[in-house]
């Protein structure tokens, strides 16, 4: 090759083309194997990740979780109000003993001690029992209308705000029982609205009792806070009635005893009119 030539423009070399491989080896052919089913010594560690798909509703799942807490909710608040029946009653005797001995400091701070937890706890729990029931009531609603072939005519919110708000929770509670009891149907149909009825006048008069309670504190004289340790105590005793009334509401809509059992299926005899027997002839000829 020139040195002037890539000066000039040209370039003085030309392409030779041989057949590759010329006079070598022929080249390898190769051989097609059977496909077969991979083997591993381990698990791989390699592969698509499989997510869980996520629920479409998560508040269903929330909702029925709250429900099935209901029952245990409602045992624990009402262990919790006896508790309090009995703070409440410790204290009012520590009162009249307090009359004409002193009391240690200890057995004061105790007897408080025991009150302020008893009924603190009792306030929470109640709380989260009573929308732990609403939950169960919401479910309940939907499940024995979805069997009737209907879907429940009160929304969510409604029975809520029915069953949650002071005022207006007088009524509406006893309202959705009610309807729950009618759509639910079955043979003992007429003594769970019985059963309903007597809840729904024992919740009015436990409100009352609420109520009531809350205006004796607000008198000044010690006679009256004395009293107000006896209304506070029968008030609590009222209250853990009422949270083991509400679990016997749960247990006969689920057809179940107090315990939580399953209820068997009661029995039914059916006379049989179809067979006649006759009485004998020398029994006929004898009469």
């Amino acid at each position: 090759m020139s040195a002037q030539a890539p000066a000039q423009g040209f370039r003085n070399f030309k392409w030779v083309a041989r057949t590759p491989r010329s006079g070598a080896t022929p080249p390898r052919r190769t051989v097609r194997r059977p496909r077969t089913t991979p083997r591993y010594d381990e698990m791989p560690r390699w592969g698509l990740l499989d997510h869980p798909v996520p629920r479409p509703d998560d508040r269903v799942s929330r909702l029925d979780r709250w429900a099935r807490s209901a029952s245990g909710l409602l045992v624990l608040t009402g262990a919790l109000l006896l508790l309090a029946f009995v703070a409440e009653l410790v204290r009012y005797g520590i009162l009249l003993y307090n009359r004409t001995r002193l009391i240690d400091r200890t057995v004061l701070v105790t007897s408080d001690a025991l009150v302020l937890f008893a009924e603190v706890s009792a306030i929470v729990i109640g709380i989260a029992a009573a929308v732990a029931s609403t939950c169960w009531l919401v479910k309940r609603r939907r499940d024995f209308y979805a069997r009737a072939g209907s879907r429940d005519p009160r929304s969510v919110r409604t029975i809520f705000l029915g069953c949650l708000v002071p005022v207006v929770s007088l009524v509406l509670p006893g309202v959705f029982l009610t309807e729950l009891v009618d759509v639910r149907g079955r043979s003992d149909r007429h003594r769970l609205r019985m059963l309903v009825r007597l809840w729904w006048a024992s919740w009015t008069v436990n409100w009352v009792l609420i109520l009531g309670a809350t205006l004796w504190r607000t008198r000044d004289s010690l006679q009256a806070q004395a009293d107000g340790v006896l209304f506070s105590a029968l008030l609590a005793l009222v209250g853990a009635g009422m949270a083991f009334f509400t679990l016997r509401i749960v247990r006969d809509v689920e057809s179940r005893s107090l315990r939580g059992a399953d209820r068997p299926a009661p029995t039914r005899w059916v006379v049989d009119t179809s067979r006649r027997t006759e009485p004998a002839r020398d029994e006929v000829t004898a009469s």
